[in-house]
């Protein structure tokens, strides 16, 4: 259980997938869309707290910009080219 075992790839690939669901979404379709410290908790099987810290650390290296809370934030285009890279 370690945040090194949570890259910023995968960090910054969680906030795309959570980003691309809620864009995807029709008018009147109820669909629970996962917040991206649960995909990560889903994928790299490290505790919420972890992944959470691992979103922090993208955020302090400019991966992610938020305004409110850091689970509704967005990529930056540091973020973006990672994905893409």
């Amino acid at each position: 259980m370690a945040r090194k075992h949570v890259t910023d790839h995968q960090v910054c690939l969680a906030y795309w997938c959570c980003k691309d669901l809620e864009w995807g979404l029709h008018a009147g379709k109820t669909v629970v869309v996962p917040w991206p410290e649960e995909l990560l908790s889903t994928w790299t099987k490290q505790p919420q707290k972890v992944c959470y810290r691992a979103m922090e650390r993208s955020h302090r290296r400019g991966l992610i910009a938020y305004g409110v809370a850091l689970r509704t934030g967005w990529l930056t285009d540091a973020g973006k080219a990672l994905i893409h890279a």
